[in-house]
């Protein structure tokens, strides 16, 4: 009996499980899904021992408050929303204790996991939700979750506390210039279209979600030659004809007719995935 943990009061701006996705269907047209962080995602689950990619609560922005049904081990990671207990440390909540997510002050996501990771039924061989194109569940106020009982956590004996190193505790409100590898495209862009991407600044548009993130800034003259429709990889910067990039993320097209200037190295989509509307983003060559 897999018990109930977790109570939605309020499932702010979003509250959905996540696991490492539908691998293997991108043909059939459906996008792979998965947490829009994995670097927080899996710290999260390391912290309590569960596989990385076990079932975890992504919630987005602000807004959340959820209550403890029972006594259990959670580890909450990712985006500061002014959470009413510390991050990227495990901590037992006991029944009644809630969690509030009020305010968002830098990223987006926030991954809260739960000893022997959450479960539900699972769509297409996932969990994993996909509010866009309907795909999974999302949690309302009422919501219950449920963790997996052949699995939990105790803290080993003589340790008081266990937290993630500090260097992986990311200050999302400072990314990194993000790195980048040529597209299959990259070399039909002009020498200055490809020199504009670089080096002039871009800001992340309010017009994003999981389906891609758009940027702002000056247009980018366009590709040379028309292109026919290819498969589109998680992390490709596609330029459309206004130039303005879209960077297609998990729940995006398998398929597309722009043109890709790069790809986003997925060891920084993080950072990239991590960015609030109207932050400034740099790209460089990897």
């Amino acid at each position: 009996m897999n018990p109930e943990v977790l109570y939605v009061m309020d499932p702010g701006h979003g509250c959905h499980l996540q696991d490492r996705g539908r691998l293997g269907l991108k043909r059939f047209g459906v996008p792979s899904g998965g947490p829009m962080d994995p670097h927080a995602a899996e710290w999260a689950n390391q912290l309590l021992g569960n596989p990385t990619d076990a079932p975890i609560l992504e919630l987005a922005l602000q807004g959340a408050k959820l209550a403890a049904l029972q006594a259990v081990w959670v580890a909450v990671t990712g985006a500061d929303a002014t959470a009413n207990l510390p991050l990227w440390r495990v901590l037992r909540l006991d029944a009644d204790d809630v969690m509030t997510f009020s305010k968002n002050v830098s990223g987006v996501w926030t991954y809260v996991a739960v000893e022997g990771g959450f479960v539900d039924t699972p769509v297409l061989g996932s969990v994993s939700t996909s509010p866009r194109i309907r795909l999974g569940r999302s949690f309302n106020r009422g919501s219950m979750l449920r963790r997996n009982s052949q699995h939990s956590f105790s803290m080993p004996q003589g340790v008081a506390g266990r937290m993630a190193p500090i260097a992986e505790q990311r200050n999302y409100a400072q990314p990194p210039s993000i790195r980048i590898w040529p597209g299959p495209q990259w070399d039909r862009f002009s020498a200055t279209a490809k020199e504009a991407f670089l080096h002039h600044g871009w800001t992340l548009s309010p017009r994003s979600d999981r389906t891609g993130y758009r940027l702002e800034g000056k247009p980018i003259a366009p590709m040379l030659g028309q292109l026919i429709s290819e498969p589109v990889m998680v992390g490709s910067i596609q330029i459309p004809p206004d130039g303005l990039p879209i960077v297609t993320l998990n729940d995006g097209p398998t398929v597309g007719g722009y043109p890709k200037i790069g790809l986003v190295d997925p060891a920084d989509l993080p950072w990239l995935t991590q960015a609030r509307p109207g932050q400034r983003l740099r790209f460089h060559l990897a």
